[in-house]
């Protein structure tokens, strides 16, 4: 069986996997449908995360630790603000943070450790996974001519 025509088959028009298993039989995907056509989505309980709330001075803002097995977290970075560096952290055990690479929710090809975007209109995602018993933080370190919110939501 050829494993990525079988990962890859069921799309749907936005090019994200659509919910569905394969047969026994033949390995071929089989689209999950509910009642009426309508797709099953599968609902997760989230988690709203702050991160920075309307920071204008440079810091190292709240940081993220993993409950209840949460520990996708996909953020949007916003503010007022006419320039801002952001950096992107995790600490383990040790309790040192480190520079963590974020995904791009719009593209995720697109990898970094810190950005210099997001505003009011243009928004910034970005997700990252932590491990459980390590924490994770957007420490600001420039942010000029207005202010950064950093929020987020974190699933299983």
């Amino acid at each position: 069986m050829n494993i990525s025509k079988v990962l890859y088959t069921l799309r749907g028009s936005n090019r994200f996997m659509l919910p569905q298993f394969f047969r026994k039989s033949d390995g071929e995907p089989v689209l999950l449908e509910g009642e009426k056509g309508l797709f099953v989505q599968q609902i997760h309980e989230s988690d709203d995360v702050p991160l920075q709330n309307g920071a204008t001075t440079p810091g190292a803002g709240t940081p993220f630790i993993p409950v209840d097995g949460k520990n996708t977290l996909s953020f949007e970075i916003t503010g007022t603000s006419t320039s801002r560096t952001i950096v992107f952290e995790i600490a383990g055990p040790s309790g040192k943070y480190v520079p963590i690479t974020a995904y791009s929710v719009n593209d995720p090809s697109v990898s970094a450790q810190q950005t210099t975007g997001g505003s009011n209109d243009l928004p910034e995602s970005w997700i990252v996974q932590i491990p459980v018993g390590w924490s994770f933080r957007t420490r600001v370190t420039n942010v000029a001519g207005g202010n950064v919110k950093v929020s987020g939501k974190a699933v299983s």
